[in-house]
């Protein structure tokens, strides 16, 4: 009995430390207090066949595929992003002006429309 008692205490230790682990190491990744979260998703009628196309301070960053999005801290400031898809079309990138605060989030969905080419909208729902 004493042996499956000293088993019991072992396993139930191990656990406890390797989620402390966890969650000391998520809290380290939050909390870098210099960057906010960017979160760029693609409208669900964007289209299957297009790519959604970031740019932040004239780089580009990402092409955003169907069923995908943009999700990376930013540093705080100001920043410009713009956003087109390809294959290319007439339409020039569209682009907006963001202040970035530490440790906030921003969330945009893009939209694609027949004036404006793409547009930005903030998103209500904050993804996970």
């Amino acid at each position: 009995m004493n042996t499956r008692f000293t088993f019991v205490v072992r396993f139930f230790s191990l656990v406890l430390a390797g989620f402390l682990i966890c969650i000391s190491s998520q809290s380290a990744q939050a909390s870098n207090p210099q960057t906010g979260r960017l979160v760029v998703q693609r409208s669900p009628t964007f289209g299957s066949r297009t790519y959604l196309q970031l740019w932040i301070d004239g780089n580009k960053v990402a092409n955003i595929g169907p069923g995908h999005r943009y999700d990376e801290s930013i540093p705080a400031g100001h920043h410009v992003l713009a956003v087109n898809y390809t294959p290319r079309t007439q339409h020039q990138p569209t682009s907006m002006r963001l202040t970035v605060r530490p440790g906030e989030t921003y969330a945009f969905t893009a939209i694609r429309d027949s004036v404006q080419g793409v547009s930005f909208r903030q998103s209500n729902r904050i993804p996970p």
